[in-house]
């Protein structure tokens, strides 16, 4: 398996990754999908941030972190948002999204970036370093279950002094 950054030509197959992975109900994950090509198009993420599972020749899985900010008494701090993160069935049990993950991360934190944000299942991303935010004091700009809205310091010390609202996106304002 490979782990790699996104090329041009991957962006059908990556859609159908988000369509089949977060498919609920016989209904596709069209809103996953519809997502990661919003962000795309408006350029909303770092390049080496969108991030496949290749495995013989197939995309099996995809990571995406984009720009996010976390809105403050003082001014806005830069942090980054992960989703969708989407692998299709039948290579769970491979790690992909595990591998993919730890690909993401070790790049993010290698370019610079000290803060992520992601709202997702906390004993999967707990896995990860990844902590409730509202304790920090850092919320969700959607009400969201306090749980599952979580932040990873990248960097140790990088939410020192931090409390605000996450502001993601306009793309995710249509999720």
């Amino acid at each position: 398996m490979a782990i790699r950054p996104e090329r041009p030509g991957d962006e059908a197959a990556i859609r159908e990754i988000h369509l089949v992975a977060f498919a609920r109900g016989g209904v596709e994950g069209s809103a996953e999908a519809n997502l990661v090509d919003a962000l795309r198009a408006a350029c909303a993420y770092p390049p080496e941030l969108s991030v496949v599972a290749e495995v013989e020749g197939c995309l099996a899985g995809h990571l995406l972190i984009s720009f996010a900010a976390i809105e403050t008494a003082t001014g806005d701090v830069p942090c980054l948002a992960l989703a969708p993160v989407g692998v299709l069935p039948g290579y769970e049990r491979l790690h992909v999204g595990t591998r993919l993950m730890r690909h993401a991360l070790a790049e993010a934190t290698c370019m610079g970036y000290r803060l992520l944000v992601v709202l997702g299942h906390p004993k999967y991303y707990r896995h990860f370093g990844f902590r409730p935010a509202a304790p920090l004091g850092i919320e969700c700009q959607w009400p969201v279950a306090s749980e599952a809205f979580m932040v990873l310091e990248l960097v140790p010390g990088a939410l020192e002094g931090v409390r605000g609202r996450v502001k993601y996106h306009p793309a995710f304002d249509g999720f």
